[in-house]
């Protein structure tokens, strides 16, 4: 027995795709299944070759041992006690008393999640009980827990190959009942290779849908301006798709500009940027308390306005952000007049607002909150009575794209600014912002909007997320930055760590990409 070459579940580093006849199954269960060792002695090739074949095809009894042959008889044991559950799992066993489907493949989903080196196992097991299974319930049952296995936890790098092969002749093979999820199985396995598979399992719900044949969820996206994208998302689609479908519904689909936007999930206030690789059923709850929007977070492609959701969307992003405090803006004469410019744009971007002057009421909606006690509503009102006899009304559409072109000239457009309370420089006063872009975090104090420091995103060597010292004290951010003959490190506390932590991560990965 030690003769039977060992698998090892090493990383992959290629994805193969084999061509022409080598690379079945049954050239795999021939080089490395247990039994096939007690088969060479056998006389005449074709013998061989059916001792072979039966080796992975469907069978109505239990294993005794496992397939694959391990030294470690824990692994055994293990792998024995699971053929008997995905037998019961498929309809060949009868159940355990009180046991139900669900929790049938949660059992091997587990065993895999827990046991890397068991993962060919597993995969083996499924193939071999989909083959020439002549009772189809079965095998859909069989075929269903591929699609998990798939898209959970790759095959080692040996049974990678013929996992592939065996995937690729199933789907390519029109009268078989199975050829549709073949193919999503093969489109879960190129997944997993690229991004590195699912990272929570499944909540039973999705199980149950599954089983029933519902393959997809329903989702609403809310996009800025109060748009809601209605789509629905399979048990693996990454955010990357989602946003390329997102993004050319509103005219955007060049590769560089879908890079610029991201999807943020949304708990308790909490706003997290998911990154294009990651799958967003690793975000989302049993309970819907999970909100996904999207935002465009790098501004480098140059904005288009010929579609309609494109201007409204970059509008609504844009208005929240000014009127939030998002934008950063300081306290002057000039803004006085930017302010009572932006707040006409804002009027005249409602529809049939073109022919009457904002009343004071909604002259104090059109101005940025942190800005509303130190304006006086007076002398904005004077100012737009000015602006009204001066300038022709526009049309909606025109006034969000002057708006928006406002936006991108003022100083801190850009950047995504947080509320930091405090930090361990003393020569920064406390509180001020935190602003971050496509190349930099800016610290601006918060009365004079001076900027008193700046650093270059490609200087920042370190970042971990710190938690809040005592009951009820905030979060914070470690950086460690500058060079290695001058290192630096700042802390700095605030209530969104989380979000700008994340933030700046999926930031230098979409930068790195773009160099």
């Amino acid at each position: 027995q030690s003769s039977v070459p060992s698998l090892t579940s090493e990383p992959n580093s290629i994805m193969l795709v084999p061509a022409g006849d080598h690379y079945t199954m049954m050239d795999f269960a021939t080089a490395y299944f247990r039994e096939a060792q007690s088969m060479q002695g056998l006389k005449g090739l074709s013998a061989e070759k059916k001792s072979a074949a039966d080796l992975v095809q469907h069978t109505k009894v239990p294993v005794q041992e496992s397939l694959l042959w391990y030294s470690d008889s824990e692994l055994n044991e293990l792998a024995t006690k699971n053929f008997k559950t995905l037998m019961r799992f498929m309809g060949d066993q009868s159940k355990l008393k009180n046991q139900n489907e669900v929790e049938c493949i949660y059992e091997i989903l587990q065993l895999c999640k827990e046991k890397e080196s068991l993962h060919d196992e597993v995969y083996c097991q499924v193939i071999k009980q989909v083959t020439h299974n002549p009772n189809q319930e079965s095998v859909l049952r069989g075929w269903l827990l591929l699609n998990l296995l798939t898209g959970y936890f790759l095959p080692s790098n040996i049974l990678m190959p013929y996992a592939t092969k065996f995937l690729q002749l199933a789907s390519s093979d029109p009268s078989s009942t199975h050829h549709d999820i073949a193919k999503i199985c093969q489109s879960n396995l190129r997944k997993n290779f690229m991004y590195g598979g699912r990272r929570h399992l499944p909540f039973p719900v999705e199980i149950e849908a599954l089983l029933k044949g519902r393959g997809a969820r329903r989702l609403v996206i809310l996009m800025p301006g109060g748009i809601e994208y209605l789509t629905r998302i399979k048990t693996f689609t990454v955010a990357k798709e989602l946003l390329q479908e997102i993004c050319e519904q509103m005219g955007a689909g060049k590769q560089e500009e879908i890079e610029e936007f991201v999807l943020f999930a949304i708990r308790n206030k909490m706003a997290r940027p998911i990154r294009s690789e990651e799958y967003l059923h690793d975000y989302l709850l049993e309970d819907q308390s999970v909100t996904v929007t999207l935002r465009r977070l790098i501004w480098r492609t140059p904005l288009h306005f010929e579609n309609k959701i494109y201007t409204d969307v970059h509008y609504g992003q844009m208005l929240w952000d000014y009127l939030n405090g998002r934008i950063l803006l300081s306290c002057s004469k000039e803004m006085e007049m930017q302010v009572g410019i932006l707040a006409m744009l804002q009027h005249w971007a409602q529809t049939e607002q073109q022919n009457s002057a904002p009343s004071r009421e909604e002259l104090k909606e059109y101005t940025p909150k942190t800005l509303q006690s130190s304006i006086s509503p007076q002398a904005l009102q004077n100012h737009i009575g000015m602006l009204l006899r001066t300038r022709q009304p526009l049309q909606p559409v025109d006034a969000k794209i002057q708006f928006i072109e406002h936006m991108m000239k003022l100083p801190f457009f850009g950047y995504s600014i947080y509320f930091v309370e405090r930090v361990s420089d003393d020569t920064i006063s406390v509180p001020c912002f935190f602003g971050v872009n496509k190349e930099e975090i800016i610290v601006v104090d918060s009365t004079t909007q001076v900027v008193s420091r700046v650093i270059p995103l490609k200087e920042l060597q370190k970042m971990r997320t710190l938690r809040p010292m005592s009951d009820g004290g905030l979060p914070g951010i470690e950086l460690n930055y500058g060079s290695a003959a001058s290192p630096k490190t700042m802390w700095l506390e605030l209530s969104q760590a989380k979000e700008m932590y994340h933030t700046v991560v999926v930031i230098l990965d979409k930068t790195e990409l773009h160099h």
